[in-house]
């Protein structure tokens, strides 16, 4: 699996040489609704499978999921990623800006299960699924684009945390894009210690050490995607990325690896 994952990455390497294609390829533009214009009105349903290292264990997992995005041209949106929202300002001089109220983030203990070493995630309890609200910023002009995201937690958790992401086509026709992206992720010190600290209390019931850790880089990360149209209607899309934890995340008991690599593919319907 490395060895192909360290293919998937030579060519993503080689990739900035070929010439950029100047097409219309709205039709591969971000599945994201809350990344997409009010010109793209569209709806996409599918189904998602991954394979990757763990944070929290050595033992690396299969995961799947299904995932819907819904984009009117009033600028509402609804996503099974960032929930129902809407968006403010549409493709003024490149930049749009959209809100909305989703899911946050969760982990469970069952995450840290691994073959080697006892689970170091066991007794930590779960961290459940909170409200939360979003607030989203892109740019794109031409090849290029920048996709950052503001998330807050709601409820007495608090956590915040920003992404931010650039991609550029390297390849970009009405039947292909393909994309390279470098990103990068902030949180404050009450979401690090959500999911990265210890307290007194889980340190008694876990065994592990005390551990409280400030704000920072969460984590950093580069990828490739290749999206490629089957049909007007049926969307494929495989991709690798590769992602690091910031020193406040990677130094924390609880993380078994700092890095993480991962492949991954969906296929999605479009209406």
């Amino acid at each position: 699996m490395k060895r192909k994952l360290l293919a998937l990455l030579t060519l993503a390497a080689a990739l900035p040489a070929l010439p950029v294609l100047a097409a219309d390829n709205s039709l591969l533009a971000s599945p994201v609704a809350s990344a997409r214009s009010n010109a793209q009105a569209e709806q996409t349903i599918g189904a998602g499978i991954s394979y990757g290292d763990a944070f929290f264990g050595d033992k690396s997992k299969w995961r799947a999921g299904l995932f819907g995005e819904a984009n009117f041209s009033n600028g509402v949106f609804l996503s099974t990623r960032d929930g129902l929202g809407y968006r403010l300002v549409d493709n003024y001089n490149g930049f749009s800006f959209a809100a909305s109220i989703g899911p946050s983030g969760s982990r469970r203990e069952s995450a840290g299960d691994n073959d080697h070493s006892p689970n170091r995630l066991r007794g930590m309890g779960d961290i459940d699924t909170r409200a939360q609200i979003n607030l989203f910023g892109n740019y794109d002009n031409g090849p290029f684009h920048v996709n950052t995201a503001l998330r807050q937690t709601l409820g007495e958790r608090r956590g915040t945390e920003l992404d931010v992401t650039g991609r550029y086509d390297v390849y970009s026709t009405k039947q292909d894009l393909v994309q390279v992206s470098a990103g990068i992720g902030y949180g404050n010190k009450t979401l690090m210690g959500t999911y990265y600290g210890v307290t007194p209390a889980q340190s008694v019931t876990s065994s592990n050490a005390v551990y409280t850790p400030e704000a920072g880089i969460a984590a950093g990360s580069v990828g490739v995607m290749w999206r490629h149209a089957l049909t007007q209607n049926w969307i494929t899309t495989v991709g690798a990325d590769v992602t690091r934890l910031g020193s406040e995340a990677g130094d924390s008991p609880l993380v078994g690896r700092r890095t993480s690599a991962s492949v991954g593919g969906s296929i999605g319907y479009r209406f």
